[in-house]
């Protein structure tokens, strides 16, 4: 008999039944699901999953994390997005409890007991440390993803008792497929999950090997070095990389030099230039400040070619469904 159980603290009648018909769909007779991808580097697209696959993903994902039966595991994000889906299907699988709340910035703030896992973005685990730090420790192991973790959000971790991981997956790989332990000095790799192992294209994309979920070749856009089959440092996305005076730069890599001293979120991106063919700027989502102080302070962690020529003051970040940052969009419309 199963113990998995679903604890319900929001009152929101349409995520409860949103959830419901999920389970639902899940122990139908259907071989497949179907679930959107993120929009983030291009347009959402509706692709089919196999229910076989999916299965594999979250035992997989379970046995790195030992899971236990009546462990409490909390939905912090949309069951719409790939990363709730798996989160639910887990705690089916492992028979856990699996408590429900409603997806907001600060997903901690009505929780006052005990957790055993919980997932969560960027900005979340940002928003819980400056507004309750204190119930971090009641969380044992807690998993960020959908972006990546910024070198001074990292930082605020060690202070806490809590385990913190940063995932690395996609909807086409049914969440994630690489766990990167967080908070050491020396930043940690990305690690496969059992029998996944990585490969490295000549353009320096990693490869993908994973035969528990159907994969036997997936190359993705994401510019990587490639340390062993089984582990990876990740530097960005090829979709954002800007070749500026015959260089290469990968905008993620100065954001993680430069995380601490922007508050509000930002981004580095490529911009026309008739010289540098691409010129380095970034886009701050603020009402408009003074440039100068920042733009000096930010000369002080980067290189000369890394420093961006100009700042954009975004009122507001165009967003994906999954509220990511849209980069592209944001940067067609940053005046």
């Amino acid at each position: 008999m199963s113990s998995f159980k679903i604890k319900y603290l929001t009152k929101d009648s349409s995520l409860i039944s949103e959830i419901d018909r999920f389970i639902q769909e899940w122990k139908s007779d259907s071989l497949t699901m179907e679930s959107k991808t993120s929009g983030s580097t291009g347009d959402p697209k509706t692709i089919s999953l196999d229910k076989s696959k999916m299965r594999n993903s979250a035992l997989m994902s379970g046995k790195y994390f030992n899971f236990q039966p009546f462990e409490k595991i909390v939905l912090a994000l949309s069951p719409a997005t790939i990363g709730g889906k798996m989160l639910i299907i887990r705690a089916i699988l492992h028979q856990m409890e699996l408590i429900v709340i409603d997806p907001q910035r600060n997903p901690l703030k009505e929780i006052d007991f005990p957790i055993a896992f919980i997932s969560m973005v960027p900005m979340q685990l940002l928003t819980v440390i400056n507004e309750n730090p204190e119930k971090i420790n009641l969380v044992r192991r807690l998993l960020v993803g959908g972006a990546p973790v910024s070198a001074d959000l990292e930082r605020q971790t060690t202070k806490f008792s809590c385990q913190f991981f940063e995932s690395f997956g996609m909807t086409e790989t049914m969440s994630h497929i690489a766990i990167r332990k967080m908070g050491s000095e020396k930043r940690q790799a990305f690690e496969g999950l059992e029998q996944i192992t990585f490969s490295q294209s000549d353009q320096g994309n990693l490869i993908i090997h994973a035969p528990l979920l159907g994969i036997n070749i997936l190359e993705t856009n994401d510019q990587i070095e490639l340390i062993d089959h089984k582990h990876f440092h990740w530097l960005g996305r090829t979709d954002f990389a800007i070749n500026s005076g015959g260089f290469k730069f990968h905008p993620e890599l100065i954001e993680r030099k430069i995380s601490h001293l922007i508050e509000n979120r930002f981004f580095i991106a490529g911009e026309k230039d008739e010289v540098l063919g691409e010129r380095i700027i970034i886009l701050i989502e603020s009402e408009k400040e003074d440039s100068s102080t920042l733009l000096e302070e930010i000369k002080s962690q980067v290189t000369l070619y890394e420093t961006p020529k100009e700042i954009y003051w975004v009122k507001s970040f165009s967003e994906t469904n999954s509220g990511k940052v849209n980069r592209i969009e944001t940067l067609k419309n940053k005046i």
